[in-house]
């Protein structure tokens, strides 16, 4: 399958990048014909931060009510859209809490910056940079770490939902994210689609397996793993990253399969099936839904 869907990068908008694997999923399929849509969604928009330009998409359980939990979602580099909403509607109706997924960029997409793509990432640092050079323009730097305490206070003014009982969800870059914050100890357990945690070293000259070792010391994590995703996150392979995660002092999962820190491959499936891939292929539909059962598996463990 992988083969073949990588014979059709014209028609599934699929694409090679310095943040994605050769041969990823591009584009969701519904930004080539207009905005994000909310059509169908359960959710709403709304806009938070100390300037209100942090957009933010938020779904709650439309039957029996929501926990005092929450799950934050950091996405890819296409931010909010139309197919992220539909997997908010069900991580919330599954697990029964409020679900926040934040446009830490600010309606601004990969596609508007081909040209400079890293230097884009770069303008989206996990902290600020307090030297001195950094303080004299703060309006090209948005710290994600901003963004979710950002977060974490619209959930207490607005559902009394203390940040120690928000847990996370990345995809791709927001993996990259997710990673960092748990390296902080900011989320109580997280799990991430198609990661892209080489950000860290590609982007910010980082160590991808120091980050990752604190974060899963810190809080249990799950990852999905593609096909075409590096082979350090692949436990066929030996994967660095992979058995730090398996590895970790995480709590004790009391001996429950589906809490265990790990990670899992789908290796029929490429980078972005997740959130990007074409639903209409049959494959592609089953496991996206069974990566999203996984994570909810997990996530009903440890939230």
């Amino acid at each position: 399958l992988l083969l073949l869907l990588a014979r059709s990068k014209t028609r599934y908008g699929i694409m090679t990048t310095s943040c994605c694997p050769d041969n990823s999923w591009g584009s969701p399929l519904h930004v080539s014909h207009g905005t994000k849509s909310l059509d169908g969604a359960r959710g709403e928009l709304c806009q938070i931060g100390p300037s209100k330009d942090l957009e933010m998409y938020v779904s709650r359980p439309q039957v029996g009510g929501a926990s005092q939990k929450a799950l934050c979602v950091l996405t890819d580099v296409y931010g909010l859209q139309s197919r992220l909403f539909a997997i908010c509607d069900k991580l919330a109706a599954d697990l029964q809490l409020t679900v926040v997924a934040l446009d830490t960029f600010r309606g601004e997409t990969k596609d508007m910056h081909l040209d400079d793509f890293k230097e884009w990432l770069g303008s989206h640092p996990f902290e600020r940079d307090i030297s001195e050079s950094a303080k004299d323009d703060k309006s090209a730097v948005y710290p994600v770490k901003e963004d979710i305490e950002s977060c974490f206070e619209f959930l207490l003014d607005t559902y009394n939902i203390n940040s120690s009982d928000v847990g996370v969800a990345g995809f791709c870059w927001g993996v990259w994210a997710m990673t960092k914050a748990c390296e902080m100890k900011l989320f109580r357990c997280a799990v991430g689609f198609h990661p892209s945690i080489k950000i860290e070293s590609m982007v910010f000259g980082g160590d991808q397996e120091a980050i990752t070792k604190k974060a899963a010391d810190n809080a249990p994590i799950l990852l999905c793993v593609a096909g075409n995703d590096l082979d350090n996150l692949k436990p066929s392979q030996g994967g660095a990253l992979a058995n730090i995660i398996a590895k970790s002092k995480s709590k004790d999962t009391g001996h429950n399969d589906k809490a265990a820190p790990r990670c899992v491959e789908f290796p029929e499936m490429m980078h972005g099936w997740v959130s990007r891939g074409d639903t209409s292929i049959e494959k592609v539909k089953e496991d996206a839904e069974a990566a999203l059962n996984l994570s909810v598996d997990f996530l009903r463990r440890w939230m």
